[in-house]
């Protein structure tokens, strides 16, 4: 006989500390978890503004395999948006046979999203599976979601996003050639401009997992170099140490960063020679930072 299952239903972006709630609640009584995860974003099939993405479809399902899910991908381009709700509810209970949803207050689901709690609430009822929902987690006395995440990388706020996260916020993408001015300032740089969003302009203390899979301290800054005129926003990660030179030469090889502290905020600085007098004592608040804490 297969394992009854529980499962999870949203976006998921970031997979927070209210995500893992959702999965930890789901997996109670060792239920196993699936986790039905939108991707793209729901918004951006609507037409409707869409917030940046936290984290890239690879790390979500990473994120959420970790928390002990097998991870569903419900594509909003395939026409579940348009579906009805109940109707929804009942072709994802067919193909999955859980015995258990859980969701947060803010579901909503099927066509023009007039699903809600309470209707999930009658359906199970009516076909033989649990549905629990769950009370906002909260951080701070305020409600832990992806926006509030958003809201504090933008306001340079990294200790909260960390904290709503329950881990260092990451990027992930692929080294792209620079203009090799780091390297040229003696502090070589590896460039990313990652799909998901960038922290606001600033050094960071950072760690940084090289393609080999090893983790490495490192600096990053993001922003668009003031001092040189350039407005790309992108992040500029210099390695603190080279085990094995297991860094790659070129572009092209794929950097994930996870990102610690902040440092500072973005200066325009009058000459090429101030900024490198800057970088170096960011270089070694940096590696003070990794020093105290690993």
């Amino acid at each position: 006989m297969s394992p009854q299952r529980a499962m999870v239903i949203g976006v998921l972006d970031g997979v927070h500390l209210g995500h893992q709630a959702l999965l930890a609640r789901a997996a109670q009584g060792g239920l196993r978890v699936s986790a039905a995860a939108f991707f793209p974003h729901p918004k951006t099939v609507l037409g409707q503004p869409t917030p940046p993405p936290l984290t890239t479809w690879r790390a979500r399902s990473r994120e959420l395999r970790k928390l002990g899910a097998r991870v569903l991908r419900l594509d909003p381009r395939s026409g579940v948006l348009e579906t009805p709700a109940s109707e929804f509810i009942q072709d994802l209970l067919a193909e999955h046979r859980f015995v258990r949803l859980v969701v947060g207050t803010d579901f909503r689901f099927g066509q023009h999203r007039t699903g809600t709690p309470s209707l999930l609430q009658e359906l199970g009822s009516r076909l033989g599976f649990e549905v629990q929902v769950l009370d906002d987690v909260q951080v701070g006395g305020e409600r832990v979601s992806s926006s509030r995440i958003r809201m504090a990388l933008a306001d340079a706020d990294l200790d909260l996003a960390n904290a709503l996260l329950g881990r260092s916020y990451e990027v992930l993408g692929r080294v792209r050639a620079g203009q090799q001015r780091g390297r040229t300032l003696g502090t070589p740089t590896a460039n990313l401009h990652p799909q998901t969003m960038l922290p606001a302009d600033g050094v960071y203390v950072t760690s940084s997992r090289l393609p080999g899979g090893c983790w490495v301290p490192s600096v990053s800054f993001v922003g668009t170099n003031p001092t040189f005129g350039e407005e790309a926003r992108k992040c500029e990660t210099h390695m603190l140490s080279d085990p094995e030179q297991a860094i790659p030469e070129g572009a092209g090889w794929p950097l994930q960063v996870a990102f610690k502290a902040r440092v500072r905020g973005a200066v325009r600085f009058d000459s090429p020679e101030a900024l490198q007098q800057q970088i170096h004592h960011d270089l070694e608040i940096a590696r003070q930072h990794h020093a105290d804490h690993g």
